[in-house]
């Protein structure tokens, strides 16, 4: 289940943090699907860390290229499908990766 902590500001800063918008810390998983070209891409099951309205921050048990492509399918029902680009890939320094994903956005159609 993904959960929302609305009270506090994530807490893990990155050396060169350039977020312009804040983030809200998020527990849960997902099926993460990565694509850095025309082959079909690699699935991994990667945590939710945080989130905002222009990008997403996950743990990755894998490195992950900058510029790939990513879907993300929550385990919870109540948040919908993500999709990105990989801006950040960065050891954490446990074994996995911090990975750095800027939204995509829908424009709406006429």
């Amino acid at each position: 289940m993904l959960t929302l902590h609305t009270d506090d500001a994530c807490p893990m800063k990155l050396e060169s943090d350039r977020r312009k918008t804040p983030r809200r810390t998020m527990n849960g998983g997902a099926m993460a699907v990565f694509s850095d070209g025309p082959g079909p891409g690699t699935l991994s099951r990667v945590e939710v860390l945080d989130a905002s309205w222009t990008g997403i921050g996950v743990r990755s048990p894998a490195p992950v290229m900058p510029g790939s492509s990513v879907s993300l399918v929550p385990e919870s029902p109540m948040w919908p499908r993500q999709t990105g680009i990989v801006v950040r890939c960065e050891p954490d320094g446990q074994g996995a990766y911090r990975v750095g994903i800027m939204s995509k956005r829908r424009s709406a159609v006429a």
